[in-house]
């Protein structure tokens, strides 16, 4: 199984630091406060087997083809960085959350919280490093990061239990609600200097380290609740030089209805050449997919999170952005199927074979629906593969 593994420091006592172990994809020394556990402590991601992977994704409830594509892409994937956004403004009350098949109201930390949550037990389930930092935290600097006060670093080779690490979590999350304004370019800023300090040998390793920052608001300077446009501009610089700079792939998950928030940043995943996704809320989501031309889509959950914490499976990407073509269609249709046989390529047999499976397939939960139904809009789908039905067609 995927998992970190402690190293001794004296068997490392003469070699320059940070220090590349073969066969390792990750290794952090005690000068890497935050990504290696505790001072002292040198930890490695081993390669994993990828039909392990898959099988833990599997577990989760991912079907068979996602499931191995997102395996073949783990080996990839150095560590999950999670900042998430504790300003003033996340006390509003405008936040959703699903739970128990049903969307319910809360505040836009509490949104924030319950994504944190769910993507550490994701994270500790296939075995990826992943962590969780304050925007607000006690430290005033990097270098005072406390883990536990400001950040929690989640793995599975701690002496501690999983159920407790989780636990850990809670407890940060708990002790340090919505406070002060929106300093992102300072945090962004201090991450790109540590994700740094590993950036040869994620390059040697092939390795990625997929950063999620969760805001419900416009980058600010550390000390003014309002955002302005040399603010604005520091915080694409930043961005830019982060993604030049790094082998980084980010998701800007927002938690807010905002207008001129949601603006800004559907603005910069428009004009910046990045490797950079915008997401809303799962409905919001949905809605969005759905207006863009790929109705024959139940957008769940599981595709939800799968897209919050990063992939370099760009039709996911692009689901927001245009109507799939034909061959798009099919090729994700079949990841979603949990088919172990291809499916047939003539768009007509495809569309008659997903009906089949549609009618005996276990419901998912469709975020814009609000309901469980079907993995994909049978008639919709005939209509995007031009063979009837639907309302458009797309090849």
């Amino acid at each position: 199984t995927v998992r970190i593994v402690p190293l001794p420091l004296k068997a490392m006592a003469t070699a320059e630091r940070p220090i590349l172990v073969t066969g390792a994809t990750l290794v952090f020394d005690d000068d890497t406060a935050g990504y290696g556990g505790p001072p002292g402590a040198v930890y490695a991601r081993e390669v994993t087997n990828p039909e392990e992977v898959k099988a833990g994704l599997m577990e989760l409830g991912v079907p068979r083809g996602l499931a191995q594509t997102l395996a073949d892409e783990d080996a990839k994937i150095g560590l999950r960085i999670y900042l998430l956004d504790n300003s003033g403004s996340t006390a509003a009350c405008d936040g959703n959350i699903l739970k128990n098949m049903s969307m319910q109201s809360c505040t836009r930390w509490e949104e924030i919280c319950h994504m944190a949550e769910e993507h550490a037990r994701w994270n500790m389930t296939i075995g990826v490093p992943c962590e969780f930092l304050l925007l607000n935290c006690p430290a005033k600097d990097v270098g005072q990061l406390l883990e536990g006060r400001d950040y929690v670093h989640l793995h599975r080779s701690k002496q501690a239990s999983e159920a407790d690490q989780l636990a850990s979590l809670r407890k940060m999350l708990d002790r340090n609600g919505p406070r002060g304004v929106t300093p992102m370019t300072k945090r962004v800023n201090e991450i790109h200097d540590r994700i740094k300090t590993q950036f040869t040998h994620l390059i040697n390793e092939g390795q990625y380290v997929f950063f999620t920052i969760a805001t419900d608001g416009m980058p600010t300077a550390p000390n003014s609740g309002d955002s302005t446009e040399q603010d604005q501009r520091d915080f694409v610089k930043a961005l830019r030089d982060l993604c030049m700079d790094t082998p980084v792939q980010l998701v800007i998950r927002l938690c807010t209805d905002d207008d001129k928030t949601v603006d800004f940043y559907n603005k910069l995943d428009e004009e910046l050449e990045l490797p950079l996704d915008i997401l809303d809320d799962i409905c919001g989501e949905a809605k969005e997919i759905y207006d863009n031309g790929n109705r024959w889509l139940a957008y769940t959950p599981l595709m939800h999170k799968i897209r919050e914490a990063g992939s370099m499976f760009k039709l996911l990407d692009l689901l927001d952005e245009r109507a799939l073509a034909g061959t798009e269609i099919q090729r994700l249709v079949t990841l979603l199927s949990g088919s172990a046989d291809p499916l047939p390529s003539d768009p007509k047999l495809f569309c008659e074979a997903v009906a089949r499976m549609a009618e005996t397939s276990k419901p998912v939960f469709d975020a814009r629906l609000k309901r469980n139904g079907p993995f994909v809009d049978v008639q919709q789908l005939r209509g995007a593969m031009g063979v009837g039905g639907g309302c458009c067609a797309v090849m």
